[in-house]
Protein backbone atom coordinates (compact mmCIF):
# COMPACT_ATOMS: atom_id res chain seq x y z
CA UNK A 1 0.00 0.00 0.00
CA UNK A 2 1.27 3.54 -0.66
CA UNK A 3 0.58 6.66 1.11
CA UNK A 4 2.14 10.01 -0.62
CA UNK A 5 1.64 13.27 1.59
CA UNK A 6 2.17 16.77 -0.66
CA UNK A 7 2.21 19.49 2.01
CA UNK A 8 2.80 22.77 1.98
CA UNK A 9 5.07 25.03 3.91
CA UNK A 10 3.58 26.60 6.90
CA UNK A 11 3.81 28.99 9.81
CA UNK A 12 4.60 27.55 13.03
CA UNK A 13 1.25 26.61 14.74
CA UNK A 14 -0.19 28.11 17.70
CA UNK A 15 -1.09 24.88 20.07
CA UNK A 16 -2.77 23.35 16.89
CA UNK A 17 -6.54 21.33 17.35
CA UNK A 18 -7.25 18.89 14.53
CA UNK A 19 -10.66 18.29 13.99
CA UNK A 20 -11.78 15.40 11.87
CA UNK A 21 -15.00 14.62 9.92
CA UNK A 22 -14.61 11.94 7.49
CA UNK A 23 -17.68 10.35 5.51
CA UNK A 24 -19.92 7.94 6.94
CA UNK A 25 -23.60 7.65 7.38
CA UNK A 26 -25.69 11.02 7.31
CA UNK A 27 -22.68 12.53 6.50
CA UNK A 28 -22.53 14.13 9.92
CA UNK A 29 -19.00 14.93 10.90
CA UNK A 30 -17.84 15.85 6.96
CA UNK A 31 -20.60 18.52 6.46
CA UNK A 32 -19.28 19.51 10.56
CA UNK A 33 -15.86 19.93 9.17
CA UNK A 34 -16.60 21.73 5.54
CA UNK A 35 -19.07 23.97 7.32
CA UNK A 36 -15.62 24.96 8.82
CA UNK A 37 -13.56 25.13 6.04
CA UNK A 38 -16.01 27.69 4.07
CA UNK A 39 -16.42 29.57 6.85
CA UNK A 40 -13.10 30.35 7.78
CA UNK A 41 -11.73 29.96 3.85
CA UNK A 42 -9.24 26.96 4.94
CA UNK A 43 -5.96 26.96 2.99
CA UNK A 44 -5.33 23.37 2.14
CA UNK A 45 -2.16 22.34 3.54
CA UNK A 46 -1.63 18.83 2.66
CA UNK A 47 -3.05 16.57 0.13
CA UNK A 48 -3.19 12.59 1.08
CA UNK A 49 -3.12 9.99 -1.67
CA UNK A 50 -3.38 6.53 -1.55
CA UNK A 51 -4.29 3.36 -3.61
CA UNK A 52 -6.17 2.38 -0.53
CA UNK A 53 -8.87 4.62 -1.86
CA UNK A 54 -11.63 3.86 -4.36
CA UNK A 55 -10.02 4.11 -7.80
CA UNK A 56 -12.50 6.94 -8.55
CA UNK A 57 -12.02 10.51 -10.03
CA UNK A 58 -14.53 13.02 -8.33
CA UNK A 59 -15.47 15.85 -10.74
CA UNK A 60 -15.79 19.34 -8.99
CA UNK A 61 -18.73 21.67 -10.23
CA UNK A 62 -16.00 23.63 -12.25
CA UNK A 63 -15.53 20.14 -14.60
CA UNK A 64 -12.65 19.58 -13.12
CA UNK A 65 -11.60 16.14 -12.05
CA UNK A 66 -8.83 15.15 -9.25
CA UNK A 67 -8.81 11.29 -8.26
CA UNK A 68 -10.08 10.63 -4.04
CA UNK A 69 -7.76 12.24 -1.74
CA UNK A 70 -8.38 13.28 1.90
CA UNK A 71 -6.77 17.03 2.35
CA UNK A 72 -5.80 18.77 5.86
CA UNK A 73 -6.74 22.69 5.85
CA UNK A 74 -5.32 25.14 8.36
CA UNK A 75 -7.69 27.63 9.95
CA UNK A 76 -6.38 30.98 11.24
CA UNK A 77 -8.08 32.69 14.33
CA UNK A 78 -6.23 35.31 15.57
CA UNK A 79 -8.39 35.93 18.16
CA UNK A 80 -8.26 32.55 19.98
CA UNK A 81 -5.15 30.85 21.52
CA UNK A 82 -5.29 27.99 18.96
CA UNK A 83 -4.93 27.27 15.32
CA UNK A 84 -7.45 24.79 14.22
CA UNK A 85 -6.32 21.73 11.45
CA UNK A 86 -9.72 20.00 9.76
CA UNK A 87 -9.20 17.01 8.13
CA UNK A 88 -11.56 15.58 5.75
CA UNK A 89 -12.18 13.78 2.55
CA UNK A 90 -14.30 11.93 -0.02
CA UNK A 91 -13.73 8.50 1.20
CA UNK A 92 -12.16 6.83 3.53
CA UNK A 93 -9.44 3.81 2.85
CA UNK A 94 -11.42 0.41 1.34
CA UNK A 95 -9.47 -1.57 3.67
CA UNK A 96 -8.84 -2.40 7.57
CA UNK A 97 -5.17 -2.07 7.74
CA UNK A 98 -5.57 1.27 5.95
CA UNK A 99 -7.70 2.72 7.28
CA UNK A 100 -4.04 1.80 10.50
CA UNK A 101 -1.63 3.42 8.38
CA UNK A 102 -3.13 6.23 6.62
CA UNK A 103 -4.13 7.41 10.31
CA UNK A 104 -0.67 6.66 11.80
CA UNK A 105 0.65 9.04 8.82
CA UNK A 106 -1.74 11.74 9.47
CA UNK A 107 -0.74 11.95 13.29
CA UNK A 108 2.63 11.79 12.50
CA UNK A 109 2.50 14.50 10.50
CA UNK A 110 0.57 16.70 12.34
CA UNK A 111 2.23 15.96 15.72
CA UNK A 112 5.25 17.51 13.76
CA UNK A 113 3.17 20.73 13.47
CA UNK A 114 2.46 20.70 17.29
CA UNK A 115 -0.98 18.74 17.55
CA UNK A 116 -1.79 17.57 20.84
CA UNK A 117 -5.02 17.24 20.60
CA UNK A 118 -7.67 15.64 18.20
CA UNK A 119 -11.15 15.46 18.07
CA UNK A 120 -13.36 13.21 15.46
CA UNK A 121 -17.37 14.18 14.29
CA UNK A 122 -19.43 11.16 13.37
CA UNK A 123 -22.65 10.03 13.37
CA UNK A 124 -24.50 7.98 16.30
CA UNK A 125 -26.84 5.61 14.57
CA UNK A 126 -30.49 5.15 16.16
CA UNK A 127 -32.57 4.65 12.99
CA UNK A 128 -35.34 7.49 14.22
CA UNK A 129 -35.77 10.63 13.13
CA UNK A 130 -35.42 13.45 15.65
CA UNK A 131 -35.73 17.30 15.84
CA UNK A 132 -33.32 17.80 18.68
CA UNK A 133 -30.22 15.11 17.97
CA UNK A 134 -28.62 14.18 21.07
CA UNK A 135 -24.85 14.53 21.29
CA UNK A 136 -22.96 11.86 22.51
CA UNK A 137 -19.28 11.31 23.38
CA UNK A 138 -16.30 9.03 24.02
CA UNK A 139 -12.50 10.34 25.17
CA UNK A 140 -9.13 8.32 25.88
CA UNK A 141 -8.95 9.32 29.44
CA UNK A 142 -11.08 9.62 32.49
CA UNK A 143 -10.57 13.88 33.26
CA UNK A 144 -10.94 13.87 29.57
CA UNK A 145 -14.70 12.53 30.07
CA UNK A 146 -15.27 14.86 32.37
CA UNK A 147 -14.82 17.74 30.12
CA UNK A 148 -17.47 16.06 27.67
CA UNK A 149 -20.20 15.40 30.32
CA UNK A 150 -19.59 19.30 32.07
CA UNK A 151 -20.33 20.19 28.16
CA UNK A 152 -23.52 18.77 28.39
CA UNK A 153 -22.37 16.10 26.29
CA UNK A 154 -24.16 12.30 26.75
CA UNK A 155 -20.87 9.76 27.53
CA UNK A 156 -20.87 6.52 25.65
CA UNK A 157 -20.37 3.71 28.15
CA UNK A 158 -20.53 0.93 25.50
CA UNK A 159 -20.31 -0.03 21.93
CA UNK A 160 -17.69 1.08 18.98
CA UNK A 161 -16.63 3.59 16.48
CA UNK A 162 -15.58 2.44 13.20
CA UNK A 163 -13.06 3.51 10.58
CA UNK A 164 -11.01 6.51 11.23
CA UNK A 165 -13.50 8.25 13.41
CA UNK A 166 -12.80 5.63 16.05
CA UNK A 167 -8.84 4.41 15.34
CA UNK A 168 -7.30 7.96 14.85
CA UNK A 169 -8.48 8.72 18.47
CA UNK A 170 -6.95 5.24 19.52
CA UNK A 171 -3.71 5.97 17.62
CA UNK A 172 -3.62 9.22 19.40
CA UNK A 173 -3.89 7.93 22.98
CA UNK A 174 -0.96 5.49 21.99
CA UNK A 175 1.22 8.23 20.69
CA UNK A 176 0.75 10.65 23.82
CA UNK A 177 -2.16 13.01 22.48
CA UNK A 178 -5.31 13.80 23.64
CA UNK A 179 -8.30 12.11 21.57
CA UNK A 180 -11.73 13.25 21.39
CA UNK A 181 -14.89 11.58 19.90
CA UNK A 182 -18.32 13.38 19.54
CA UNK A 183 -21.23 12.04 18.00
CA UNK A 184 -24.32 13.08 16.50
CA UNK A 185 -27.61 11.04 16.65
CA UNK A 186 -29.09 10.66 13.63
CA UNK A 187 -31.44 7.92 11.55
CA UNK A 188 -28.37 6.56 9.82
CA UNK A 189 -30.76 7.18 6.39
CA UNK A 190 -30.33 10.71 5.26
CA UNK A 191 -28.02 13.10 5.11
CA UNK A 192 -28.17 15.24 8.32
CA UNK A 193 -26.81 18.48 8.67
CA UNK A 194 -29.49 19.41 11.90
CA UNK A 195 -27.11 17.08 13.42
CA UNK A 196 -23.74 18.56 12.13
CA UNK A 197 -25.19 21.83 13.77
CA UNK A 198 -25.66 19.83 16.91
CA UNK A 199 -22.59 18.59 17.39
CA UNK A 200 -20.64 21.77 15.89
CA UNK A 201 -22.43 23.22 18.68
CA UNK A 202 -20.39 21.24 21.41
CA UNK A 203 -17.53 21.39 19.50
CA UNK A 204 -17.59 25.13 20.33
CA UNK A 205 -18.21 25.05 24.19
CA UNK A 206 -15.27 22.65 24.13
CA UNK A 207 -12.45 24.51 22.11
CA UNK A 208 -13.90 28.12 21.73
CA UNK A 209 -14.00 27.80 18.23
CA UNK A 210 -16.64 30.36 17.74
CA UNK A 211 -18.73 29.02 14.37
CA UNK A 212 -21.90 30.57 13.12
CA UNK A 213 -24.07 27.56 12.02
CA UNK A 214 -27.21 29.29 10.21
CA UNK A 215 -26.69 27.71 7.27
CA UNK A 216 -26.38 24.65 8.27
CA UNK A 217 -29.72 25.44 10.19
CA UNK A 218 -30.68 26.36 6.55
CA UNK A 219 -30.22 23.41 5.39
CA UNK A 220 -31.68 21.40 8.59
CA UNK A 221 -34.87 22.78 7.95
CA UNK A 222 -34.76 21.76 4.07
CA UNK A 223 -33.99 18.34 5.46
CA UNK A 224 -36.93 18.39 8.43
CA UNK A 225 -39.39 19.48 5.58
CA UNK A 226 -38.41 16.24 2.96
CA UNK A 227 -39.23 13.89 6.64
CA UNK A 228 -41.99 15.34 6.97
CA UNK A 229 -43.41 14.81 3.35
CA UNK A 230 -42.20 11.31 3.46
CA UNK A 231 -43.84 10.86 6.50
CA UNK A 232 -46.88 12.04 5.21
CA UNK A 233 -46.47 10.15 1.82
CA UNK A 234 -46.17 7.09 4.22
CA UNK A 235 -49.24 7.87 6.33
CA UNK A 236 -50.90 8.35 3.17
CA UNK A 237 -49.91 4.82 1.66
CA UNK A 238 -51.13 3.23 4.82
CA UNK A 239 -54.23 4.70 4.74
CA UNK A 240 -54.76 3.32 1.20
CA UNK A 241 -53.45 0.26 1.94
CA UNK A 242 -56.09 0.26 4.75
CA UNK A 243 -59.06 1.60 2.75
CA UNK A 244 -58.31 -0.90 -0.06
CA UNK A 245 -58.39 -4.26 2.38
CA UNK A 246 -61.55 -3.13 3.58
CA UNK A 247 -62.97 -3.02 0.35
CA UNK A 248 -61.78 -6.39 -0.62
CA UNK A 249 -62.74 -7.51 2.59
CA UNK A 250 -66.51 -6.19 1.60
CA UNK A 251 -66.44 -7.89 -1.20
CA UNK A 252 -65.30 -10.89 0.22
CA UNK A 253 -68.43 -11.16 2.62
CA UNK A 254 -71.07 -10.20 0.06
Amino acid sequence: MEIILKTSKTKKLKNPILICGMPGSGYVGKLAAEHLIDEYNGKAICKIYSNSFPPQVIINNKGIGEIVNNTIYLLENKKLNNDFLILTGESQPITEQANYLLSEKILDYTSKLGVKKIFTLAAYITGNFVQKPKVFGTATSKKQVKLLKRNGISIMNQGMITGMNGILIGIAKIKGMEGYSLLGETSGYIIDPNSSKEVLKSLKKITKLNTNTKELSKKAQETLDLINQIENMKSDNDEGIKHSAKNQNTQYIS
